[in-house]
């Protein structure tokens, strides 16, 4: 009978406070189990004496080493920021030394290598700049699709001069960018995008004489260089390689060119990483 009538009491005294203490004579949470039995009998409980806490709250959140967790799974351990303490343990048989913990796209995390998720853009016909000082752009063809974030583009292309020889006062300044404009063909006039919006925003180049032109003697140069951009859209958006605000000086003329600037010449690339 004295069996019967404390488990008896236990469910009256359950049934009328709502929380379970389990080594603890003073639960804070639906559940609350003391490990070391070391919680104050009444009034808050101290951050040290929580460390060795499981709760779940009414929300059904659980909590470990705290007895307030804001989020369904919160783990608090007695690490700082100088001497950290690890909280969690997963051993799903994909661990390995300095693995980051992914998801796929339903949520499901695994173990696997840390990558940069490098996207590669596509080289278009490009299209030929002539030595005349020019104030927009235009669309080369090379493009790359980048979807919603931030990325840092790296763009590496050729400049190989066609023509008439340029003389030694003879050179031209050029900048390159992307545009999103939709409906731009190769060769139309584009304006540099919004989401190109912070430093760096150009990737420039200069070509200088003297150098001859004949039997394949041109002297070439690279254009190398960053541009920041962040895609806000919440989607996938293309962003087209552009390329003029030509700045020149010396005598040369249109009769001179940079030949299939933005092309697909094999020193040319574009990719970007995510910088978020």
């Amino acid at each position: 009978m004295k069996k019967i009538s404390c488990i008896g009491i236990l469910c009256i005294g359950t049934a009328l406070f709502g929380q379970v203490g389990i080594n603890t004579p003073n639960p804070k949470a639906i559940l609350h189990i003391d490990g070391s039995k070391n919680n104050e009998a009444t009034g808050n409980i101290s951050l040290a004496n929580q460390a060795d806490d499981v709760v779940i709250n009414s929300n059904g959140f659980i909590g470990i080493g705290t007895n307030n967790p804001t989020t369904s799974i919160e783990v608090k351990t007695k690490g700082t920021p100088t001497a950290p303490i690890s909280g969690i343990t997963i051993k799903d048989g994909s661990e390995f030394k300095d693995y980051v913990l992914t998801s796929d796209a339903d949520g499901k995390g695994q173990w696997k290598p840390i990558t940069l998720g490098l996207t590669r853009g596509v080289n278009g016909p490009g299209v030929n700049i002539p030595f005349v000082a020019s104030s927009t752009f235009v669309y080369t063809g090379s493009y790359i699709d980048l979807g919603p974030g931030k990325w840092l583009v790296s763009v590496t292309q050729i400049v190989a001069p066609i023509g008439t020889n340029l003389t030694a006062n003879d050179w031209m300044w050029i900048r390159s960018t992307f545009s999103d404009e939709a409906g731009i063909a190769i060769g139309d006039t584009g304006i540099r995008s919004n989401d190109v919006n912070t430093t760096p925003r150009y990737v420039s180049t200069q070509i200088q004489g003297p150098t001859s032109m004949s039997a394949g003697n041109s002297r070439y140069t690279m254009t190398n260089g960053n541009i920041y951009i962040e895609n806000s859209s919440g989607t996938t958006k293309r962003y087209k390689y552009i390329v003029g605000n030509a700045v020149v000086a010396g005598t040369a003329t249109a009769a001179t060119s940079i030949n299939a600037y933005g092309g697909s010449w094999s020193e040319n690339l574009i990719y970007a990483i995510p910088t978020n």
